[in-house]
């Protein structure tokens, strides 16, 4: 693990030339951020808030640490922060709903010498995994969409507010076909042993839709989808609202 880490360090310092450095210390920043959230939920802290407080520390590192343009780098955070608000409001009702939270049987030979009273919400622990889930996609569609209306705009001065619109549903589109696959293929990769273990015990097609595993990584997936589809009007609209400023100023 060592030798892949360094390996890791040296292409990303090749590639990158010195700013691979900023980019290992923002990447240091959030594997302690992640650290600190684990301690503080352990520590009996409230779980929303403090997934809430981490998760905004880590679209600034990602974001702000990554994006040379500030224009570019503003507008991504604020879609960003607007989207995790929002998954943080859906999902706390759905995690209620489907009661996939917590343990489910498949964890039961594993886990039956040990207590369970963990003394925290599992609940809440279930939102803050989506939250922390979907940060990374979010902020990077975000910003890529972001990067290539700003880049539309510097290279076609002309362009109506209306026009700027319609070009960043036209970015994103593209965008949220990679993201999308990503998504569906995180979802297969993470399930695949799920999938092996359902299909040697011999479930039923009602049983594999009611299985709480199978349904906690299936609602992931959805919500982090939502997000990042949400992410292209979101961040139209605020391109748009700007341009539209700067319109206004000039006449």
């Amino acid at each position: 693990m060592l030798y892949l880490f360094a390996t890791f360090v040296v292409l990303l310092l090749l590639v990158t030339g010195t700013r691979g450095f900023t980019l290992l210390f923002g990447l240091g920043i959030n594997i302690v951020s992640i650290l600190a959230l684990l301690v503080l939920i352990a520590d009996g802290f409230n779980i929303l808030i403090t997934t809430g407080i981490i998760s905004m520390i880590i679209l600034v590192v990602a974001i702000y640490m990554n994006v040379d343009n500030p224009n570019t780098a503003s507008t991504a955070f604020k879609t960003s922060l607007m989207i995790m608000i929002f998954i943080i409001l859906i999902t706390i009702p759905l995690e209620y709903w489907a009661s996939v939270q917590g343990l489910a049987a498949e964890n039961q030979d594993e886990l039956e010498s040990f207590s369970l009273a963990a003394g925290i919400s599992f609940p809440q622990l279930a939102i803050a995994i989506i939250v922390i889930n979907s940060l990374g996609v979010i902020s990077e569609t975000s910003v890529a969409i972001t990067s290539g209306l700003n880049e539309i705009v510097v290279n076609k001065p002309t362009l109506t507010p209306t026009e700027i619109f319609n070009d960043g549903f036209s970015v994103g589109n593209k965008i949220l076909n990679t993201q999308t696959n990503t998504l569906l293929f995180n979802f297969f990769a993470s399930t695949f042993p799920l999938f092996f273990l359902i299909h040697s015990l011999g479930y039923k097609f009602g049983d594999i839709l009611n299985d709480k595993l199978v349904v906690a990584e299936v609602l992931t997936t959805l919500i982090c989808t939502v997000g990042v589809i949400l992410t292209v009007p979101i961040t139209s609209y605020l391109v748009y609202k700007k341009a539209n400023k700067k319109l206004q100023k000039v006449k």
